[in-house]
């Protein structure tokens, strides 16, 4: 809507003032006449077009402003953001940028002098490209690829222990866990970002939670195979780990079906989701883990009137099956309350 010509006169006179123009000032700045300007003022004309992006310039407003005769506060809000932005973004490049080149010389020579040779400087040289790629590295201007800092610090850290195996370890193994570890935290963090930014197939896309579950449970099979090849245990692989594994998933790997395909209400699927976990963690998880682990079933007594020892287990597993099924039977009466009541709105 185009503001009246006396709301645009009193809007050009408070911008004018603001700047600190005199009228004859603001027509020299325009090459127009100071009676163009004052006609604008008094409420008897408009500028012409082509005087609008030289007049919004001299008075300090975006042209937007210009023409609305008024202040864009949400475009001021996030200019003053992106300000605000840009000076934290230089800061935080130049500090850390400086103090990473500071630690690399000041470590660089004292090395040298105490050692005379290079030796702990490659550790430092690796953690600080750790460090550069998760602290500075996202921030420094331009377009890239997202996926850049992840790899640069993934990159470093592998880096990094293999220099430590180098220098300070003659045992290979923990290195190969160290690894597989941080490889298996990858899968598991990233892995369900990576899909989520994938454009995957229709019939792929619509199965996104089970495919990175399944990575997921891939790569903890392989993790569980290098630690006891580096162990000298390959052998408890199908005796110990792979029931375990099957015994723990088995979970999370029920709440994800449930969730995604169990075609009922929303609070029915979150009353099993709890109901099942509670059940399952106590009555399941642990006496199975007892067994594969340690050969026999622990005792976890139940008496709520001791609080010692094994009973201590005992009563907080009870109880904390009590409080999901009392969550999930909640939460399936709330169901059925909201389905009854939308069935008499429908009819």
């Amino acid at each position: 809507m185009t503001p009246s010509k006396k709301a645009f006169g009193q809007f050009v006179i408070a911008k004018r003032q603001a700047a600190g123009l005199t009228q004859r000032e603001l027509a020299e700045r325009l090459y127009i006449t100071e009676s163009a300007v004052s006609k604008w003022e008094r409420g008897l004309s408009y500028p012409d077009i082509t005087l609008v992006g030289p007049l919004a310039e001299a008075l300090r407003v975006s042209e937007g402003e210009l023409i609305n005769a008024s202040d864009d506060h949400a475009s001021q809000r996030v200019e003053r953001e992106a300000r605000v932005y840009r000076r934290w973004r230089a800061a935080v490049l130049w500090s850390t940028s400086i103090g990473y080149a500071a630690a690399l010389v000041t470590c660089f020579i004292v090395n040298l002098s105490v050692a005379h040779t290079l030796s702990w400087y490659w550790v430092v040289l690796a953690a600080i490209a750790l460090a550069f790629s998760l602290t500075t590295l996202p921030l420094l201007p331009g377009e890239r690829n997202p996926w850049i800092a992840p790899a640069a610090a993934f990159l470093s850290l592998f880096a990094l222990l293999a220099i430590i195996r180098l220098l300070y370890s003659d045992d290979g193994a923990w290195l190969a866990v160290a690894i597989s570890s941080v490889l298996f935290a990858t899968i598991l963090i990233l892995g369900p970002i990576w899909l989520a930014a994938r454009p995957l197939p229709e019939t792929a896309a619509r199965h996104r939670t089970v495919i990175a579950l399944g990575a997921d449970t891939v790569a903890l099979v392989l993790l569980l195979f290098v630690i006891r090849a580096a162990t000298g245990q390959p052998e408890h692989l199908i005796t110990q780990a792979l029931p375990i594994v099957v015994v723990s998933a088995a979970l999370p790997w029920l709440i994800a079906l449930v969730i995604r395909y169990l075609p009922v209400a929303a609070l029915y699927r979150a009353a099993i989701v709890v109901a099942a976990g509670g059940v399952y963690t106590f009555a399941v998880l642990q006496p199975a883990i007892d067994r594969l682990a340690g050969g026999q079933q622990q005792a976890r007594p139940v008496d709520l009137g001791r609080w010692d020892g094994d009973h201590i287990s005992g009563n907080v597993n009870a109880l904390t099956v009590v409080a999901c099924l009392l969550v999930a039977g909640i939460l399936a009466v709330t169901a059925a309350l909201r389905s009854s009541q939308r069935a008499r709105e429908l009819r």
